[in-house]
Formats: structure tokens, C-alpha cells, sequence
């Protein structure tokens, strides 16, 4: 699977969201222009396209319901990500430069190693110059 950016998640949900919406309030509006046309809009006892609008309105509600609870949590993971970003970026940048640093104290240590053991050398060679001698 590709992975896509959080606000490619977000646009893509919310083209479905509002094509959802839009199917359930065409549903919706049909059914109504139904009902004008039958000229039952004014009975007084509940018919079954009524009943079916009434459940219609109810279910676009809780589709809009949803979708703004969806919409909630969405930015609630969205504001995680990018503080996870934040984070994790200067957590590299700092250790980008404690491996700057060390690398520059073994650099420093290695050539103090050099310069030690070539003092040392001269002082071993001093030594046997010195043996000889007595």
C-alpha cells in the first residue's frame, strides 16, 4: 500500500463524507417531491412514505452527526502527527550533532594518541641510548 500524507486521508474522507451527504439529501427531497405529487403531504395519519422520509432525515442527521465526530477525531490525529514530526525532527537534528561532536572528540583523542605514542618512542629510544651508555 502507498502511503499518503494525512491531508490526502482528509480530503479523501471528506469527498466521500460529502458525497454521502449529498446521496441522502437527494434521497430526501425525492421522497418529499413524492409525497407533493401523491398529495398526501397534508394526511393526518402516518403513511409509509412518511415514514420513510422521517427515517431518512433521521439517518442524514446522524450522517452529519458522524461526520463531524469523524472530523474531530481526524484533526485530533492530525495535530498528533504533526507534533510527532515536530518531535522526532529535532530529536534527529540533536543527535545529528552529538555524533558531530563525538566524532570530532575521536578524531581529537586519535591524534593526541599519535602524538603520545611518538613521545613515547623517543623516550623508549632514550632509555636504550642511556643503557648503552652505562
Amino acid at each position: 500500500w502507498a502511503r499518503r500524507e494525512p491531508r490526502q486521508d482528509a480530503a479523501l474522507l471528506a469527498a466521500r463524507q460529502r458525497s454521502a451527504l449529498s446521496s441522502m439529501k437527494f434521497v430526501v427531497r425525492s421522497g418529499a417531491a413524492l409525497l407533493g405529487l401523491l398529495g398526501v403531504a397534508e394526511c393526518a395519519a402516518v403513511t409509509p412514505i412518511a415514514k420513510v422520509l422521517e427515517l431518512m432525515k433521521e439517518m442524514e442527521a446522524k450522517g452529519v452527526a458522524e461526520k463531524e465526530a469523524e472530523a474531530v477525531r481526524f484533526s485530533a490525529f492530525d495535530q498528533w502527527c504533526s507534533d510527532q514530526k515536530r518531535i522526532k525532527t529535532e530529536e534527529i537534528a540533536e543527535g545529528t550533532e552529538k555524533i558531530e561532536m563525538l566524532a570530532a572528540k575521536i578524531e581529537k583523542a586519535a591524534a593526541e594518541i599519535a602524538s603520545l605514542t611518538d613521545r613515547i618512542e623517543e623516550l623508549d629510544e632514550d632509555v636504550g641510548r642511556w643503557e648503552k651508555d652505562t
